[in-house]
C-alpha cells in the first residue's frame, strides 16, 4: 500500500513503534519492513504460545528464535545510539510558523479556492493586500530567527500566499533577508496561477543560499487527495540537493514523506539535513511528526520541520528530538542545534530489498506448503 498515493506508508502499524529509539535505529537497515517484520512474527510467537497454554517448551523452536533476533535488534540500536552517536560540527537553525489567524485571513472572501484559477485583475487586486500579510509575518518571524543567531530558516508549508505576478518581489524580499544575516534559508510559497483548468496551485518549497541566490526550487510531488490534488499541480518527483557549509541540504513537502521511495533520493545523495515543511490535517500532527522521524533515521539526515497545525520539530538523524514547538505557541519561531554531516545508511543503498525479500519468502513458504509431502498434514482415515 505504501506505493498508492492514497494510502500510502501512513496505513502501516510500523509507526506505533516510535517511542523506542533502540528498535527504530533497525530503519537504517531495513527501513520501516524490518520493524513491520518484527510485528508481525511477534503475533505469530505469542499465537503459537497461547495454543500451548504458554508453556513456551513445546515451541521453543518458534519462541527462541524470535526472542534472540529481537534482542539483536534492540541491542544493535542501544549500541548505534550510544557509540555511533552524531559528533560532527553543529549549526543553528530555526522553524518558522505562520499564525492561524493570518492565514484564515488570507483565504478567507473574496479569495475563493474553487474559482480563483480564472480570475480577472480585478478579483486578484481584490485579495492582493489579505495574501501580502502572509509574506509580511514569514518575512518578520525569520528575522527573528536570524537575529536569534540562526544560519539556517525553514517555513511551514503553506505559509506565504502570493499571487504568480507576486512571486518574484517575494523571492527578492526573502533573499535580501538571508543575504542581509548570511544565512541559508527555505521558504514556503503557496503560488496562485491563472489556467484553464483547477490545477492552478503551485505548492513550493524553494532554496535560498547565504547570498541570496535561489539554489533550487521544489514542487510538492504527492498534493494530498481529494481536497490539494483538485487544485495542485504536481511537481515531477525529483528531490533537489544544495551543498551549503553546513553539508549537503535537500526539501520535500509534508504527504511526500509518507513515501518512502521518493525520500530515499536524500539518502543516496548523502544529505545531511532535510528542510521539510508541513501543514498537518488535524488530529494527525503526532502520526506525522512520527512518519518525518522514520524517514530521517533510515535514509541517515537531520531535519528542520517546521509545521503548522502541528508540532515543529528539529532532529538528529538517529531520531533524536533536538527542538520541538507546537503550532501558535510563543512567537512561531522555535530555534535548536542541528548536526552539520548525516551518515550513510544500508537502506538508502539497497531500498526496500528486505520487503521484496520477505514477499518472496511468503510466495516460496506457501507453494511449498502444498507440494510437499508431510505424513501430519495427511487426512485422517
Amino acid at each position: 500500500m505504501s506505493l498508492l498515493p492514497i494510502p500510502n506508508s501512513s496505513a502501516s502499524f510500523v509507526y506505533s513503534q516510535y517511542d523506542s529509539l533502540s528498535l527504530m535505529q533497525i530503519l537504517s537497515i531495513t527501513g520501516m519492513w524490518g520493524i513491520t517484520f518484527l510485528i508481525g512474527w511477534g503475533a505469530s510467537t505469542v499465537n503459537a504460545l497461547w495454543e500451548r497454554g504458554f508453556d513456551w517448551r513445546p515451541v521453543g523452536g518458534v519462541v527462541i528464535p524470535f526472542v534472540a533476533v529481537l534482542v539483536a535488534v534492540v541491542l544493535f540500536g542501544s549500541i548505534r545510539l550510544n557509540f555511533a552517536a552524531p559528533s560532527s560540527p553543529t549549526v543553528m537553525a530555526a522553524t518558522v510558523t505562520i499564525d492561524h489567524a493570518v492565514y484564515e485571513q488570507a483565504i478567507s472572501p473574496p479569495f475563493n479556492w474553487a474559482t480563483f484559477y480564472r480570475s480577472t485583475d480585478d478579483e486578484r487586486a481584490a485579495v492582493r493586500r489579505q495574501l501580502e500579510a502572509t509574506v509580511d509575518q514569514m518575512l518578520e518571524r525569520s528575522e527573528l530567527a536570524l537575529r536569534a543567531g540562526a544560519k539556517i530558516v525553514g517555513w511551514q508549508e503553506a505559509s506565504a500566499q502570493v499571487l504568480e505576478e507576486d512571486r518574484q518581489q517575494t523571492l527578492d524580499r526573502a533573499s535580501d533577508l538571508a543575504r542581509r544575516y548570511n544565512a541559508y534559508m527555505q521558504i514556503e510559497l503557496s503560488v496562485f496561477t491563472r489556467a484553464p483548468t483547477r490545477h492552478y496551485y503551485r505548492n513550493q518549497s524553494i532554496l535560498i543560499n547565504n547570498a541570496g541566490r535561489i539554489l533550487a526550487t521544489y514542487e510538492k510531488t504527492y498534493p494530498v487527495i481529494p481536497g490539494e490534488a483538485y487544485v495542485s499541480i504536481a511537481g515531477a518527483g525529483k528531490l533537489p540537493v544544495a551543498n551549503t557549509p553546513y553539508g549537503r541540504m535537500a526539501t520535500a513537502i509534508c504527504n511526500d514523506f509518507h513515501f518512502p521511495a521518493l525520500v530515499r533520493q536524500a539518502g543516496r545523495n548523502d544529505v545531511d539535513i532535510m528542510m521539510a515543511p508541513y501543514n498537518d490535517a488535524t488530529p494527525f500532527g503526532q502520526q506525522d511528526a512520527v512518519v518525518a522521524i522514520f524517514r530521517a533515521v533510515e535514509n541517515g539526515y537531520s531535519m528542520v520541520k517546521a509545521t503548522g497545525k502541528g508540532p515543529s520539530m528539529i532532529t538528529d538523524y538517529q531520531g533524536r528530538v533536538l527542538g520541538r514547538q507546537n503550532y501558535g505557541d510563543g512567537s512561531g519561531v522555535m530555534v535548536a542545534t542541528v548536526p552539520t554531516h548525516g551518515v550513510v545508511t544500508i537502506y538508502s543503498r539497497i531500498g526496500d530489498t528486505f520487503a521484496y525479500l520477505c514477499a518472496a519468502g511468503l510466495i516460496f513458504l506457501t507453494v511449498w506448503t502444498f507440494v510437499r509431502k508431510d505424513p501430519e498434514l495427511a487426512p485422517i482415515q
